[in-house]
């Protein structure tokens, strides 16, 4: 069973469907065929006329294009990043997590995340990664709960979000609040409230008409402009510091200050 599923439900509309149970946990796996079924999209959408400057060659549907991103599961959007796997995994953020998120937050498509539940640390970032964001008003929340659970922010984490978010929503989604979705209205982080039926068809519907605007191929290239800071922060070399570690440097600190008494 694909973790990604791939449908048309329309002519300039492609839809990937988050289907790795029971959550959506973002692991290499769902994440590499994320990446993988990002590349069968753009490759159709060229083929079909898409970043075409000549308008002629664009096609009958002058170079439209959108992608929907949904789950499979009612429940959950994304519950996240897998601690087990994050810890296991050399290099996760940098070499898995980050390029796919950076892929995403600058397809050369318009991007239409349809949130029909939960969405929490880094399914929120998968969420916040599209250009319009969906939500089910009937059950679902947003959180990054990294501080709940023991990790610490990646450097990408944190320069994405500094850009999303004002200083107080940063702090209160730093200190894992869990915003509900009038909340996340209100604050600009999603665009649209529905009933939870009514999710992925308005987010098509948007797909389709915001879509339209992409023919020329320059949206990619507009969105890298705006977010390359975000990849060069996961590229900085800083080390992200664990828990562990923060408290053994903590105890050294105290050993050798009680050696200078």
């Amino acid at each position: 069973m694909p973790n990604v599923i791939l449908s048309r439900p329309s002519p300039t509309v492609w839809q990937l469907t988050l289907n790795s149970g029971p959550d959506n946990r973002l692991r290499p796996d769902l994440l590499g065929e994320l990446s993988a079924q990002l590349d069968v999209i753009e490759a159709e959408w060229r083929k079909a006329g898409g970043g075409q400057r000549d308008e002629a060659k664009r096609g009958e549907h002058k170079g439209a294009g959108a992608v929907v991103i949904t789950s499979a599961f009612p429940k959950f959007f994304s519950n996240g990043l897998d601690p087990v796997v994050l810890m296991s995994t050399p290099n996760f953020f940098e070499d898995v997590f980050d390029p796919i998120v950076y892929r995403l937050m600058t397809f050369p498509l318009v991007t239409v995340a349809a949130v029909n539940g939960h969405a929490f640390a880094g399914g929120m970032l998968l969420a916040l990664a599209c250009d319009f964001r969906v939500m089910n008003g009937d059950k679902g929340m947003m959180s990054m709960n990294e501080l709940l659970i023991g990790l610490p922010l990646p450097n990408s984490f944190g320069k994405f979000l500094q850009m999303r978010l004002s200083p107080t929503v940063l702090r209160d989604t730093m200190l894992a609040k869990r915003w509900k979705q009038t909340e996340l209205l209100a604050h600009g982080l999603i665009d649209e409230i529905v009933p939870e039926a009514q999710v992925v068809p308005r987010a098509i519907e948007i797909a389709t008409q915001e879509g339209t605007k992409v023919g020329l191929g320059s949206w990619g290239a507009i969105k890298d402009a705006l977010y390359h800071d975000v990849i060069d922060a996961s590229r900085s070399g800083r080390a992200v510091t664990m828990p562990q570690q923060d408290e053994a440097r903590f105890l050294a600190r105290m050993k050798r200050q009680a050696a200078k008494l």
